[in-house]
């Protein structure tokens, strides 16, 4: 015969939830507050995992008629599926939102009134990495409607972590103090949490006082601490606090800096222009054995460029090489735009070389602003290979970049390429200045091609511009030259009719004009 708590009891825990009950129950019917869960906030996020048909086999198996053996199962199962609601939830994309994960927990029929803690812990820290915040601080007020399920450290550590992505530092610090009265130990990770919020919001006084009760400091809430007082400009205490950790290292208090301790401190000394100080703080590191990264070297490198000494950059990209670690894009083009920015023309073009030669994608602007660059140097050959780097790869140069080309081509009399780039302007959507047809009429009527000099006069004005009279005068005297005066007179009317006013002496024909 069947065993009763099997078919009655088992049984209803062992299949898949389709459950109406909420999420938590309470025997205090009459308090309002207690209830507010099941009314409102027993559709949470999807998020536990259905049982797999090998765990209910399994469970099955083991369910016997003795009391013990069935409570032991029904703990297990219950655990079982906390486990599977905050994979779900962990699991969520950051598209779900609270409606959705309302929906899921409606599904779960999770009674806490006979669990422990650690289940209640599981689910809130569930809820803080899915970013349900505001639920999460919903289920911690409820938690007193459950009488055996006291808040240990975990518990209030996790609200430590809630309250601080809320951006209620107060309440978070509360927290932290309430671990401390009840004689708990605060882990690293919980002070960091709050010190580094206290930091990123300028509250500095409020962090120094969090760190100086915590007796157990990591290396990790230092450097939260560093980067809090660089933040603030205060860089010669975060001096004070990297050379008190190197202290307590000589102490044998365990408490070494790393290489985030380093960074932090550089970077604040880097932003009020003491960049050599920061280059000393790296050979210090070097000297412990601390194994460099790039965000380091950026540090430097941003310092040294806002001091105006791009050299330095270059310099620092050569150390990095030394010391085994790998440039990147960033470390480049912070490089190339400090170059750019202070002038020096031939040391960017080496670093653009550099990228190229690595398979980096330059910005198009500063590629644009390299251009522009190397035309006012007067090296037009290298001008012109970047600029033709540019349009290989479709990338959208501006019109500045565009003009400066072609003023170039034509003083090269490469009167072919100066069209074709300026009809190319005017394809993209470009308005290029008068000065740019002007500049191109002129070298076609130089060269005899008065025909086509007049069609890029029709294109001028085509674009709502009108040429200067010095473009006229020339389109008119090449007509003059080559006998065409029935046309040099046309074009002499034309102008006037547009409000110019050639030189008359360069009207040569007798056909009177109109």
């Amino acid at each position: 015969m069947a065993s009763p708590f099997h078919t009655c009891y088992c049984y209803h825990y062992f299949q898949p939830c389709t459950l109406n009950n909420p999420l938590f129950t309470t025997n205090n019917n009459k308090n309002p507050n207690t209830i507010s869960i099941q009314r409102g906030y027993n559709k949470l996020p999807h998020v536990l995992a259905t049982l797999s048909s090998s765990a209910t086999n399994s469970s099955h198996q083991k369910t016997t008629t003795n009391y013990l053996d069935f409570y032991d199962i029904y703990d297990r199962a219950t655990r079982f599926r906390i486990n599977g609601l905050v994979h779900r939830i962990t699991s969520l994309s950051s598209n779900n939102n609270k409606t959705e994960i309302l929906k899921i927990l409606e599904k779960e029929n999770v009674d806490f009134r006979n669990k422990t803690i650690s289940d209640f812990n599981h689910l809130l820290m569930a809820l803080i990495i899915a970013q349900e915040h505001d639920l999460c601080l919903k289920l911690f007020t409820n938690l007193q409607s459950f009488q055996q399920l006291v808040p240990d450290c975990t518990t209030y550590s996790i609200m430590v972590r809630c309250y601080c992505k809320k951006n209620d530092l107060d309440e978070a610090k509360k927290a932290l103090d309430t671990i401390l009265v009840k004689g708990y130990k605060p882990n690293d990770a919980t002070v960091t949490v709050l010190v580094n919020s206290l930091c990123k919001r300028g509250k500095i006084k409020k962090a120094m006082e969090v760190f100086e009760v915590v007796g157990s400091k990591g290396v990790k809430v230092y450097n939260c601490l560093l980067k809090g007082l660089c933040y603030v400009g205060k860089v010669e205490e975060a001096l004070e606090c990297l050379m008190s950790m190197k202290e307590k290292k000589l102490k044998n208090q365990f408490l070494e800096p790393d290489v985030y301790s380093y960074t932090a401190v550089m970077d604040g000394l880097c932003k009020v222009g003491r960049s050599d100080e920061a280059m000393g703080l790296l050979n210090e590191a070097v000297e412990m054995g601390l194994v460099l990264n790039v965000v380091t070297f950026n540090t430097l490198i941003q310092g040294y460029s806002r001091e105006g000494r791009p050299m330095e950059c270059v310099a620092v990209l050569k150390l990095m090489k030394k010391h085994g670690c790998v440039a990147n894009y960033v470390n480049y083009s912070t490089v190339l735009h400090g170059l750019l920015k202070w002038n020096k023309v031939k040391g960017a073009l080496g670093i653009y070389k550099e990228m190229v030669g690595l398979g980096f994608e330059v910005d198009v602007r500063m590629m644009g602003t390299l251009v522009r660059r190397l035309c006012k140097k007067g090296l037009i050959h290298d001008a012109e290979e970047v600029f033709e780097k540019m349009l290989e790869k479709g990338l959208m140069v501006d019109q500045r970049t565009f003009e400066v080309i072609v003023q170039v081509l034509c003083g090269r009399k490469k009167i072919d390429e100066a069209l074709g780039k300026l009809n190319y302007m005017v394809t993209l959507g470009y308005f290029p200045s008068v000065i740019m047809f002007d500049k191109v009429i002129q070298c076609l009527c130089a060269q005899g091609r008065v025909e086509e000099g007049v069609s890029t006069l029709l294109l001028l004005h085509a674009n709502g511009r009108v040429a200067n009279r010095i473009t006229y005068d020339v389109l008119i005297k090449e007509f003059n030259a080559q006998g065409r005066l029935v046309f040099a007179s046309i074009l002499f009317s034309f102008a006037l009719k547009q409000g110019v006013v050639p030189n008359r002496e360069s009207l040569l024909c007798k056909v009177p004009f109109v």
